[in-house]
């Protein structure tokens, strides 16, 4: 059959969740029979492995894929996505989060309307509080970018790589080699630049959400992206790397700090939550000062919180950053546990005005049946009070004597 999209998810270890996601791409607008769903399982260990054969043998279109050994992230998955997959469009998912039920059809419409290479979109953060937050709006005077090359629009690479969100025509892909970078974080970015750049056609749609991205940040639960140890700053670290070479490799190292500047920040913020050790942390630092060098070589627009730091990585002063970076992380923990407490209170505040309001409609309908009980008994006093009077008895027996009578006839 000749598929319109192959949507490709790695998959590990996600039981809790997985069902959620697949069933996201049956409820599809655009009709889950014209979508492949190619499923690389990386060597879960639980009941993943289970609800992707029984989705691949329930329905034709869900293809299961089963690695022999887990490779730890997924850019070695998609990649074995992208050589399985016979769609016309490429669209890439993550195994815990969730499609917009229309997102499949207007990437498609949108894409295949402009005779694009790319289609992109916003999203939706979904915590577990249940708070939901939309994504970095990029213009909001603009609800929609053309361009045919990103040299147009270079600032669109500061956007979140954001692969999830997006449609790629599959030609673009296979036929410029493109890849993800295996065994690295920050995969998606090279991906989305490499791809950006070869690009004949971007569109970028501010004003519609496609993707409900799924934050989960506690105990096992946690996402990869909320994980702060050695390994995982490393890994981000060769994810750059990886892309700042291959800008270099097709004669672009120039774009390197347009997109750098936001990445430099976030890698900064996360080495400073990190729960690393001082040699790990003087290792980090030296892999990751090159990167930092070659991006205060343009110019920046860094948070100001941030430049202190990185002046003394770029400078080569690891012992004063590590020392700024650990007074920033007790300051940080301060700051998120007066958060805690001021979302603590502001919780038991609203739980004490609901049972306010609550109680104050119990008064008011008591208060009701107070006044109508009022009345009641100032009926029945009047009454009283003309039965207390000469005239008023002798009308009540005369009444009274005319209706016995009036009973006998």
């Amino acid at each position: 059959m000749n598929y319109k999209i192959s949507i490709i998810i790695p998959i590990y270890n996600i039981e809790r969740h997985l069902t959620q996601t697949l069933n996201s791409l049956l409820n599809q607008t655009i009709g889950h029979e014209n979508l492949e769903i190619i499923m690389v399982d990386d060597f879960s260990n639980d009941g993943s492995v289970e609800i992707i054969d029984d989705y691949a043998n329930k329905y034709e279109n869900f293809i299961a894929i089963h690695l022999t050994e887990n490779s730890g992230l997924p850019g070695k998955p998609r990649n074995i996505g992208i050589e399985k997959a016979t769609g016309e469009y490429l669209m890439f998912m993550d195994h815990d989060d969730c499609y917009a039920n229309d997102a499949c059809e207007v990437l498609y419409n949108k894409i295949t309307k402009e005779n694009v290479d790319i289609v992109f979109s916003r999203y939706h953060y979904f915590f577990e509080d249940g708070k939901v937050q939309p994504s970095f709006n990029y213009c909001e005077e603009i609800s929609e970018i053309k361009i045919n090359s990103i040299d147009e629009d270079k600032q669109l690479l500061t956007i979140a790589p954001s692969i999830w969100t997006k449609i790629f025509d599959r030609n673009l892909i296979i036929d410029n080699k493109i890849r993800f970078p295996e065994g690295v974080l920050a995969e998606d970015l090279f991906f989305v630049v490499k791809s950006f750049l070869m690009a004949n056609g971007i569109v970028y749609l501010n004003n519609y959400f496609s993707y409900n991205y799924r934050i989960r940040d506690s105990g096992k639960e946690k996402s990869t992206i909320r994980i702060k140890n050695k390994k995982y700053l490393l890994a981000m670290i060769n994810g750059y790397f990886d892309t700042y070479k291959m800008l270099e490799e097709l004669d672009h190292a120039k774009y390197f700090s347009i997109f750098f500047n936001e990445h430099s920040q976030y890698w900064m913020n996360c080495f400073i939550l990190s729960n690393t050790n001082i040699l790990e942390k003087k290792e980090l630092l030296n892999k990751v000062s090159y990167l930092f060098e070659k991006e205060k070589e343009q110019k920046l627009s860094l948070d100001k919180n941030y430049i202190p730091l990185f002046d003394d990585i770029v400078d080569r002063k690891f012992d004063q950053a590590i020392l700024f970076s650990d007074i920033m992380a007790d300051f940080k923990l301060k700051e998120t546990n007066f958060n805690t407490k001021y979302d603590k209170l502001q919780k038991n505040y609203q739980e004490n005005n609901k049972k306010i309001i609550k109680l104050q409609k119990q008064l008011n309908k008591q208060e009701k049946q107070l006044n109508k009980q009022e009345k009641q008994l100032n009926s029945r006093k009047k009454q009283v009070a003309k039965l207390q009077t000469v005239s008023g008895w002798l009308n009540y027996k005369v009444k009274n004597i005319f209706t016995r009578i009036k009973g006998h006839i």
